[in-house]
């Protein structure tokens, strides 16, 4: 990168949805954060398939529920998307679940 692309990046601001793409996981139905305020993915009736697979707190995913993938993203694209972790924030799709996996492995 050359020294004039580096001062120019340094003075653009970023476009309203630069946070959200940032912030959305491959597989995801919608742009994170376009749901309820403070929802996550874990608490969705379109998230996971089933029974959470939860692992070691010592573990890769430290207690969290093993990431899995939104049913809504395969029924609007036909494909099965890439896992996305119990904590990435809701999309405009979610859909409170009626008994969400309790976040921690205890």
């Amino acid at each position: 990168m050359s020294l004039f692309t580096k001062d120019i990046q340094e003075h653009l601001t970023p476009a309203p949805l630069d946070r959200a793409a940032r912030i959305t996981h491959p597989g995801m139905a919608h742009f994170a954060g376009s749901g309820p305020e403070l929802k996550t993915c874990r608490e969705c009736k379109f998230w996971g398939s089933g029974q959470p697979d939860y692992r070691s707190k010592n573990g890769k995913w430290r207690g969290l529920i093993k990431p899995d993938r939104c049913k809504k993203y395969q029924a609007l694209t036909g494909a099965i998307g890439a896992d996305i972790p119990d904590d990435a924030s809701a999309c405009r799709h979610f859909e409170q679940a009626e008994k969400p996996p309790a976040r921690f492995d205890k």
